[in-house]
């Protein structure tokens, strides 16, 4: 991403001008007698404070423009000494969350004219004025032109782009931001959904969560999970206070008909407590409408029944296929070996003709797709059936918390890129379509996985025939009531940054496990990728051809599969133990 931009602000309204210098004052103490502070959560880390300097006197134009960029990470601290090197118009309708760049290496500082400077960046990510973070491929700079004024003698940034908000470096971005979670929710299930972002710490965190919370649902997201915040739900007041003695956060809420709508009321109470609460230093939270609170208990703890769960998804058996035979294996141990017979499966045997194998999470049925891609071959209980007039190229299976068996190909006719979905526990039942939106005519899906809270899809696409060109989406399942599909959201990119993506599965609601390549790897590699985080490389393994994830409630363990039919599990903190052979992995309810 390489940008050129030299439009300067025109001003906003007085309004925003007094709220963004509201949120930045401070009052020092008149009491002599000592008083409790906020939680060491919610309070600005004492560790991370710095003295940030002023402008000298007689500074030029440059000094400016570079004091001004190193004194942005201080922007949330009651002392914003970075508005000192504004002009008091600017200084006024500034809004650094607006825009974060997160810099890579020292910005290049140019004087283009008397009162101009040019400044070049490398830019190795970007954080939107809603909190999403997305990291940028490397190489990519950006190019802003900042105009200065004399005042009083003295030189003061008088305009810089519109779009412009803060230059950080990737330290100073981990003290001034910490990474958040907004909580959909899926009330077929009963699971929150959670969506990462990016907000300033200090005293605002929890106003900003709540703001955050209250907003629209990302068009990637709507239609597929519910949220009580939707429509005209708001803050009556400017800020969400946690009381340092207690620690409840009090959330005032105003809004036409929310007190008479109980599932919205529900819904609010499930998601503005649990992600208040998981931010630490907040012990309670009580939500007020029109000063009255919506709790019957007056204040949520940690221990209220909300109604709603996180995903903590765990397995302690696997399938091993070799050749037509399943075994039945703990992933959970470094040389995947075979599992108690406790926990042993009655098993059908699965003909070579028939490839990418999933299972549900009780094994009692499985899905595979011909060798060709063109038939779905399913069994549920000792029942089996084929279904040959789905689609081509189909991809593997995935099974959903659902219960439906999913498949993604090419309609018959040669037609645009389509998804199917069909009851696992019933092998006469038909598949249904869905359209993939937003694809070009000439891309492909080569791999579609769903999330395990049900509501989202990973989908691998490419152009046809080109398999080293493959990118990562990430889209919403559109479902009725029931929980039964009704369409794919339109899709957003995911893991920008690598150039080729051949595999992708979920190792937890917030982070995906891909096989791809940056444009300066010469193989494939395998990737953690945190959605809305920085992509973390696995280490080397020659051969590989993708990463499997194995749930273990808390997070997931990685396993690499490589050409010479092995298996290999992580060992140290980059290497990998070649723990068995086998021609597939089966990690169940995936």
């Amino acid at each position: 991403m390489t940008t050129h931009r030299h439009r300067t602000k025109r001003g906003l309204c007085a309004l925003m001008a007094t709220a963004v210098l509201a949120g930045c004052s401070g009052t020092l103490p008149t009491d002599p007698l000592p008083q409790a502070g906020l939680p060491v959560d919610v309070q600005p880390r004492q560790d991370v404070q710095r003295v940030l300097p002023r402008p000298e006197a007689d500074a030029s134009i440059t000094e400016i423009v570079r004091g001004f960029l190193r004194s942005n990470v201080g922007f949330a601290e009651d002392d914003d000494v970075a508005r000192d090197f504004l002009t008091a118009a600017l200084a006024s309708e500034w809004v650094p969350t607006s825009n974060v760049l997160v810099l890579d290496g020292n910005p290049e500082i140019t004087t283009v004219e008397p009162g101009v400077v040019s400044v070049t960046a490398r830019v190795s990510g970007r954080i939107d004025a809603t909190g999403r973070l997305t990291e940028l491929p490397a190489g990519s700079t950006t190019t802003e032109t900042f105009r200065l004024s004399p005042i009083d003698g003295q030189w003061r940034i008088s305009a810089f782009p519109e779009d412009f908000g803060l230059w950080l470096s990737r330290s100073d971005l981990d003290q001034a931001f910490r990474s958040s979670t907004v909580l959909y929710l899926n009330p077929t299930l009963g699971l929150f959904v959670p969506d990462v972002r990016w907000l300033a710490e200090g005293e605002g965190l929890p106003t900003s969560l709540a703001r955050a919370q209250l907003a629209p649902v990302p068009s990637h997201l709507e239609g597929a999970v519910v949220t009580g915040g939707a429509g005209d739900g708001r803050l009556t007041v400017a800020a969400v206070p946690v009381d340092p003695e207690t620690q409840v956060a009090t959330v005032n809420l105003q809004g036409a008909g929310i007190s008479e709508d109980a599932e919205r009321v529900a819904a609010l109470r499930a998601q503005l407590a649990h992600s208040l609460l998981a931010l630490g230093g907040i012990r309670g939270v009580d939500l007020r409408l029109a000063g009255r609170s919506l709790d019957p208990g007056g204040t949520v703890t940690a221990s209220t029944d909300l109604g709603y769960s996180d995903v903590r998804r765990s397995v302690d058996r696997a399938l091993l296929r070799v050749q037509d035979r399943l075994v039945v294996i703990d992933p959970t141990q470094y040389d995947l070996r075979n599992a108690s017979a406790d926990l042993a499966a009655d098993l059908p045997t699965v003909p070579i003709s028939w490839t990418g194998l999933a299972a549900s999470s009780s094994l009692d049925s499985l899905a595979a797709v011909s060798v060709d891609g063109t038939e779905l071959w399913r069994w549920h209980d000792g029942e089996e059936s084929v279904n040959p007039g789905v689609g081509d190229d189909l991809t593997h299976p995935t099974f959903d918390p659902h219960g439906l068996i999913w498949v993604a190909g090419e309609a018959r006719g040669g037609e645009a890129a389509r998804l199917w979905f069909v009851d696992s526990t019933d092998v006469d039942a038909v598949a249904r379509p869905l359209d993939v939106p937003d694809l070009d005519p000439s891309e492909r899906v080569r791999a579609f996985r769903v999330s395990p809270d049900g509501t989202r899809a990973l989908l691998v696409v490419g152009p046809d025939g080109e398999e080293d060109r493959g990118r990562l989406l990430v889209a919403g399942i559109v479902r009725d009531a029931a929980g039964q599909p009704t369409a794919l959201a339109p899709p957003v990119p995911a893991a920008p940054t690598l150039t080729s993506v051949t595999a992708a599965h979920w190792g937890s609601a917030t982070e995906v496990v891909v096989t791809g390549r940056r444009a300066v790897d010469e193989s494939p590699l395998g990737f953690r990728v945190p959605l809305g985080g920085w992509l973390r490389p696995l280490g080397e393994r020659r051969g590989l051809v993708e990463v499997l994830a194995v749930p273990t409630g808390e997070g997931y363990s990685p396993v690499a599969r490589t050409e010479d039919g092995r298996f290999h599990t992580t060992e140290g903190s980059s290497g990998w133990y070649d723990a068995r052979n086998g021609d597939e992995l089966v990690i169940p309810g995936s």
